[in-house]
C-alpha cells in the first residue's frame, strides 16, 4: 500500500531520499528508502539529517525552490537539481520476459537482465524469475505518465560516505555482508521522478495462441477506451509511439466510461490484463479524468534512478566480496531468512539442518522455497515437509545432509 503524503511533504521526502540506499529487489516506494526516513510507516523526525544518506551532500548552503503547483521547498542542497516534468502516453512493444525486464532496468539506470522489484510488482510476478519467465510468452504495457517534477543529484557530487566504506568487511564474512545489504541496500538513489501513472500491463502466457500483433491490438483497444478524450484525440495509432507534452492537465477532458477491475483474465486467449495506478487518489471507482486531476494533490514516485553501491567502492578492501554478495542476493532475493526462522519454529525435524545451513550460508543470500508444507502454525509434521533448495556454490548440500535432516530435502545447485 502506498504511503499517501500531501504534495509538499511528498516533495520533501523525495528530496531527502536522494543519496539514500535502496534495495532494488523491492517495488519503488518512498517508504522503502534505507536510512530511517520512515519509522513505523510515518516520516521520521530526524529525516532531515544527512546521516541517512550514503552519499556526501553539502547541506550548508541550501536554497529555496518552487516546484510545479507553486510548492515552495526551502533549504534544498545546491547539488540537488529540480526539473519540470511532462505528460506522456507511452505504448511499449510486445516483448519477451527478458527484453521487458531489460527495458525496465534501463529506465531505472540499471544494468543486467535480472528483474527489478518494480518489474515484478507491475506485472504481478512472484519474484522467482526463472519460473515466471518459463510461463510467460510476451509482455506489453501502455499508460499515461504524469511527471510533475524530477529531483536528481549532480553527477559530479556522487561520493560515498566514509561510514559506508568502513562497514564493508575486508574478507568473505557472510553475516556481515548480509547485514550490510539489509542496512544500506544494493544501490544508491540519485534521481526521483514524482507524479502519477495510470497503466495497463498485459502478460501473455505460453498457452496463448495469439500472435504479437494481435496482443498489441488488444492492448491498444483497451488503452484507447481508457485514455482517449471525448473527441477521440490522444493518439490511436497502432504503431509504437510516445506522445509527450509539457505538463498541463488543467484543460484535459479525459475519461474512462467503464470502471475496470484491477486485473482481468481471458481464459480463452490466456491473456492477463493488469491495471495499475500510482499517485493521485487510489479510489477504484475514479475515472481516468478524475484521477488525473488528483495527481498534483497526492503525487507519488513514478520512477527512480540508481547507481550500484559497489561502483563507488573502488580501492576499498572487500568491495569484490560485497559485489559478489549483492549479485547473489538480487539473483535469489525471493526468499530470505524469515523462511529459515519459520522452519525452525514449526518443524522440529529440520532444526539441526537449518543450524548447519546458517553456519555455512550467506543469509539472506540464498533461495529456499517451500513447495509443500503440510502443517499449520503450532502443528509439527516434519515427515511431510518437502523443501526445494536452489543454491549457489557457497553452501555444499549432499544427499547425506538430507538424510541426516530426517526429512525430504531436495537440493539442486545452480550454475552462476
Amino acid at each position: 500500500m502506498a504511503l499517501k503524503l500531501p504534495a509538499v511533504e511528498a516533495a520533501n521526502v523525495a528530496i531527502q531520499s536522494i543519496g539514500c540506499g535502496y534495495d532494488i529487489s523491492l517495488d519503488l516506494r518512498l517508504k522503502y528508502c534505507k536510512g530511517g526516513l520512515f519509522s513505523d510507516g510515518s516520516l521520521s523526525s530526524n529525516s532531515t539529517s544527512n546521516q541517512n544518506r550514503l552519499i556526501e551532500i553539502d547541506e550548508s548552503e541550501g536554497r529555496d525552490i518552487v516546484l510545479p503547483g507553486g510548492l515552495l521547498i526551502p533549504n534544498v542542497p545546491k547539488s540537488i537539481k529540480c526539473d519540470k516534468g511532462e505528460r506522456t502516453r507511452f505504448r511499449s512493444d510486445v516483448l519477451t520476459f527478458q527484453q521487458m525486464s531489460e527495458q525496465f532496468n534501463q529506465a531505472l539506470s540499471l544494468t543486467g537482465k535480472i528483474p527489478s522489484g518494480l518489474f515484478n510488482a507491475m506485472f504481478e510476478f512472484s519474484g522467482g524469475w526463472q519460473k515466471d519467465a518459463s510461463s510467460t510468452k510476451t509482455l506489453a504495457f501502455e499508460g499515461m505518465f504524469i511527471s510533475l517534477y524530477t529531483v536528481a543529484l549532480e553527477k559530479s557530487q556522487i561520493l560515498l560516505s566514509d561510514h559506508v566504506k568502513k562497514a564493508v568487511p575486508s574478507s568473505w564474512e557472510p553475516a556481515s555482508l548480509a547485514r550490510l545489504i539489509e542496512i544500506f541496500g544494493t544501490h544508491v538513489i540519485v534521481g526521483v521522478n514524482m507524479g502519477g501513472k495510470d497503466v495497463i500491463y498485459m502478460k501473455q502466457q505460453y498457452a496463448s495462441p495469439l500472435q504479437s500483433v494481435e496482443v498489441q491490438k488488444r492492448l491498444e483497444a483497451m488503452a484507447d477506451k481508457r485514455f482517449l478524450n471525448v473527441d477521440g484525440q490522444c493518439g490511436s495509432s497502432s504503431e509504437h509511439f510516445s506522445h509527450k507534452d509539457k505538463y498541463d492537465i488543467g484543460g484535459e477532458r479525459v475519461r474512462f466510461a467503464d470502471t475496470s477491475p484491477s486485473s482481468s483474465y481471458s481464459s480463452k486467449e490466456n491473456l492477463v490484463s493488469i491495471y495499475k495506478r500510482r499517485g493521485g487518489r487510489d479510489y477504484k471507482n475514479l475515472t481516468h479524468h478524475e484521477w488525473l486531476h488528483s495527481v498534483q494533490l497526492e503525487p507519488d514516485v513514478i520512477t527512480m534512478s540508481f547507481i550500484p553501491i559497489t561502483s563507488l567502492l573502488n580501492g576499498v578492501p572487500g568491495s569484490g566480496y560485497l559485489s559478489h554478495a549483492i549479485n547473489l542476493y538480487l539473483r535469489y532475493f525471493k526468499v530470505t531468512i524469515e523462511i529459515f526462522l519459520k522452519i525452525e519454529k514449526e518443524l522440529k525435524g529440520v532444526h539441526k539442518y537449518v543450524d548447519d545451513v546458517k553456519a555455512n550460508a550467506l543469509l539472506p543470500l540464498n533461495k529456499l522455497e517451500v513447495l509443500d508444507v503440510q502443517c499449520r502454525l503450532g502443528t509439527f509434521v516434519p515427515a511431510s515437509v518437502r523443501i526445494y533448495l536452489d543454491h549457489f556454490p557457497l553452501l555444499p548440500i549432499t544427499n547425506e545432509d538430507a538424510i541426516k535432516a530426517n526429512t525430504a530435502i531436495y537440493a539442486k545447485p545452480i550454475q552462476l
